[in-house]
C-alpha cells in the first residue's frame, strides 16, 4: 500500500511544530535572558532538518524504496508549512495573550547585545544610534498578527530551499529498464 504523503508531512509538520513550540514556551518560563539566546540560537540548530529527514527516509521506505521528486517536495514542504503555522499561532498566543510586554523585555536584552555587536565589528557611532533608534522603534509596536505572518511568510521562502535540499536526499527515481 502506497503511504500518504500529505498525511505524512502534516504528522511530521505537527511534530516539528510541538518542539518548536516546547522550546520558544520552555525558555521563556526559564527567563528573559534564556528566551532571547535560546530563541536566536535554535533558528541555526537543525532539528527540523533532521526530523523531516528522518521522515522522509522512512516514507521512501514504506514506498518500497522509491520516492518521486514531486512527492518527497511535498512531503518536506508541507511539514514545513504546517509547522511554520503552528509556531505562528504559538507566537502569536505568547506575545499578544501571556505576555504582552515580551517584545518589549526582549528589546531590553537585545540592545545592549546590538550595540557590543557592532562596537566589537568597529561600527561607526552614528550607525550604531541609528540601529539602536530602529529597534525601539520596532519594540513600540510590539509583536501583532501583520509582524508574525511577514516573519512566517519570509520564513517560509527559507523553508522552501531547505525542503528542496531534503527532497534531493530522499528522492529515489524509479529506473527503467531499456
Amino acid at each position: 500500500m502506497k503511504p500518504n504523503v500529505v498525511k505524512e508531512g502534516v504528522k511530521f509538520g505537527v511534530i516539528c511544530g510541538l518542539i518548536a513550540i516546547l522550546i520558544m514556551y520552555g525558555t521563556w518560563a526559564a527567563g528573559m535572558e534564556t528566551f532571547t539566546s535560546v530563541g536566536f540560537w535554535s533558528t541555526f540548530v537543525p532539528y527540523m532538518i533532521v526530523i523531516i529527514l528522518i521522515g522522509g527516509l522512512a516514507l521512501r521506505k514504506q514506498n518500497g524504496g522509491i520516492l518521486a521528486f514531486s512527492d518527497g517536495l511535498k512531503f518536506s514542504f508541507l511539514s514545513y508549512v504546517i509547522a511554520a503555522v503552528i509556531g505562528a499561532l504559538g507566537t502569536y498566543i505568547l506575545y499578544n495573550l501571556i505576555d504582552p510586554e515580551l517584545t518589549q523585555k526582549s528589546m531590553q536584552i537585545a540592545i545592549p547585545k546590538t550595540r557590543a555587536m557592532m562596537e566589537k565589528f568597529g561600527a561607526k557611532d552614528e550607525d550604531i544610534a541609528k540601529a539602536i533608534r530602529d529597534m525601539e522603534a520596532e519594540g513600540a509596536k510590539g509583536t501583532g498578527i501583520k509582524k508574525i505572518l511577514l516573519g512566517t511568510g519570509l520564513g517560509l521562502v527559507w523553508d522552501f530551499v531547505k525542503a528542496l535540499l531534503i527532497t534531493l536526499i530522499i528522492r529515489k527515481e524509479e529506473k527503467f529498464s531499456e
